[in-house]
């Protein structure tokens, strides 16, 4: 029968362990994708529409474990970035590719690899979006122009990693690029398919 002094040493223990886990600092909420410090971009056209044209290949694609997709990403940017302000004119937002593929990475082998924490997957993402817009009732006549951006990003992981923090990853990769993405074809819109912008 156990002891009363190795019961209380037991118990301060367990009492210990639950302090710690009670003390362990809140996982901060991620932020949100949204384009509002933007100002909307304001089409002389009828509307913005959005074709998705994504089609995922080779590769273990893992887009959709994404807390937002990168597809849902440009669908909120277009919405929230591109407005119509009436005309005849239409504007066309086309998704080529939206991925994050996951790529297993080497492992450390024999009685070293039990004491290294490898990075054990590699991360792919890539986003291809093209904005066409097309106004027949231009003073000069009819215009069509075009603007196309491609952004990438890549981070590992280690073999250890905990499945918020997975999840995590997949968010941050999708926001930087969609960042990115912002960017460029903010300044490709203005360049490309400046006759159909109103001032």
């Amino acid at each position: 029968m156990p002891s009363r002094r190795s019961l209380f040493a037991v118990a301060a223990v367990a009492v210990l362990g639950l302090s710690a886990c009670q003390s362990a600092p809140p996982r901060p909420a991620p932020r949100p994708i949204d384009f509002s410090n933007f100002g909307p971009i304001r089409f002389s056209a009828g509307g913005v529409d959005l074709v998705n044209a994504h089609r995922p290949g080779g590769g273990t694609h893992v887009e959709e474990r994404s807390a937002v997709p990168p597809a849902e990403a440009v669908r909120r940017w277009a919405s929230e970035r591109l407005q119509a302000a009436g005309g005849a004119g239409r504007v066309r937002v086309t998704i080529k590719d939206a991925s994050i593929i996951e790529v297993p990475l080497p492992k450390t082998q024999g009685v070293k690899g039990y004491f290294t924490n490898d990075q054990a997957q590699r991360y792919d993402g890539r986003l291809e979006v093209e904005v066409a817009g097309d106004m027949p009732d231009y003073s000069a006549g009819a215009f069509r122009g075009m603007t196309r951006a491609t952004v990438t990003y890549s981070t590992t992981v280690p073999e250890n990693i905990a499945l918020a923090d997975r999840e995590a990853t997949y968010l941050d990769i999708t926001r930087r690029m969609i960042e990115d993405l912002n960017a460029r074809l903010d300044a490709g819109i203005r360049k490309d398919l400046a006759p159909m912008i109103r001032r």
